[in-house]
């Protein structure tokens, strides 16, 4: 289970920020719906969502997750001397030849495990993997630079294995690779965290998602909330020719370099009827369906086996093309103990005010990002906020959304500057 993350100088985010899903303390809502146990004593939310306004750094958040976890987990696959993808904050040229810093903390099997690392484009600065065992937190391993330190007692699989450690790649990466029981352990666990976006096609997931029977009533269940019509679906496989390209030398170029591979389409399924008498079926390819329709296709397949098997999804811009009532639905199906009986945890970025109500969250589920004078992103909670003229806290039967767009909480597109000193010829 996912507690929480944080990053530093890493594209707009300049200095450390963290997000956690750790319940504060209020008796906001029924913790049983909203938050679930650990460890018999931390509570964590299962839901938390992100608003800001464009190019504020919520999708830089989420990208520094996608790194995080690919590097934690692949780079043992890299060749010598092969770059580090970092990205580190351009706009201060004290920072932007500084490494970036990245550190996560989570629970498998009721153990509490804090990893990180530091890394610029050329190599490791520095790695770290603690656990909590008996409330006391152990060290399993640190690295600075190239010096690896192993704790034999509790990580006996990274004694012998420091020499392959490259200054590019991870040591736990390199564990995993070779087999390190703890260490694959970690990585499957992260490889259950995912990190989508609304804003680009993620099909091919459900696509191989729903080649289980079983599955495919699932998704078509789930398909009811954008179109309460379709009732079937099918996966088709063709030989791609590429005769839809005219010039020949280039479709000889394609069949030269892919050979003729097989396209996979999904077909939705509707009933047609005669008057008021149903007449059949008609199945429809996935580009002649609504947008709402492609774009919860695309999140069923990682929504229901997140539910199914527990772990964390996020997913930034979450409600392009989604009606307002489906988002709504979606975090309440993490919020019930019954539809979420694995405890799985939904984060998502969003500009669907509406849902900002204190009915569905609590204070320290809305997250929101800003960006300071300088082009640096900062992260905070609802629940951490103090009203600037009051100096009190948010109160919780407080109008959210309200507030919200009239600029309370910070966060907002800075419209009016822009209208005032714009000068435009006609």
């Amino acid at each position: 289970m996912f507690v929480e993350f944080s990053v530093a100088n890493f594209r707009s985010i300049k200095e450390r920020q963290t997000l956690s899903l750790v319940a504060s303390k209020n008796k906001e809502l029924q913790d049983t719906n909203t938050s679930l146990s650990a460890n018999g004593k931390t509570r964590l939310l299962k839901t938390a969502i992100i608003y800001g306004a464009n190019a504020s750094g919520k999708s830089n958040l989420f990208h520094a997750l996608k790194f995080f976890f690919a590097f934690a987990c692949d780079s043992h696959s890299k060749k010598i001397n092969e770059k580090i993808e970092t990205e580190p904050f351009l706009f201060d040229v004290q920072v932007r030849s500084q490494r970036s810093e990245f550190e996560i903390i989570f629970y498998i099997d009721r153990v509490r495990y804090r990893y990180g690392y530091g890394a610029d484009s050329t190599r490791m600065h520095y790695e770290y993997l603690f656990a909590v065992q008996n409330v006391q937190e152990v060290t399993l391993f640190t690295r600075l630079d190239q010096k690896i330190t192993v704790n034999s007692k509790y990580f006996k699989e990274g004694v012998t294995r420091t020499e392959f450690a490259r200054e590019n790649v991870t040591f736990l990466s390199v564990c995993a690779q070779n087999n390190g029981e703890l260490a694959k352990l970690i990585v499957s666990h992260f490889l259950k965290i995912r990190v989508t976006s609304g804003l680009r096609s993620n099909s091919w997931l459900t696509r191989k998602f729903i080649k289980v029977n079983e599955n495919k009533k699932a998704v078509v269940n789930f398909l009811k909330l954008a179109d309460f019509q379709l009732d079937d679906l099918r996966l088709e496989t063709a030989i791609q020719d590429y005769s839809d390209i005219d010039d020949k030398d280039i479709q000889e170029f394609f069949l030269r370099k892919f050979g003729t591979p097989e396209k996979e389409t999904v077909l939705f399924g509707h009933t047609i009827y005669d008057g008021e008498k149903e007449a059949g079926r008609e199945f429809l390819k996935f580009e002649m369906e609504s947008s709402s329709t492609q774009k919860l296709f695309e999140y069923v397949g990682p929504l229901i086996q997140t539910l199914g098997n527990g772990g964390t999804l996020f997913i930034d811009e979450f409600d392009a093309q989604l009606h307002p009532l489906i988002i709504e639905a979606i975090i309440k199906m993490f919020a019930d103990p019954v539809a979420n009986a694995k405890d799985a945890q939904l984060v998502v970025s969003c500009h669907a005010v509406n849902i900002m109500t204190n009915k569905l969250f609590r204070r320290d589920q809305i997250w929101f990002c800003e960006k300071d004078s300088h082009g640096a992103t900062n992260l905070y909670s609802l629940v951490e906020f103090k009203d600037p003229d009051k100096k009190a806290s948010v109160r919780n039967d407080a109008s959210f959304g309200k507030n919200y767009l009239q600029g309370k909480y910070g966060a907002i597109p800075y419209l009016g500057e822009i209208f005032t000193q714009t000068e435009c010829e006609v």
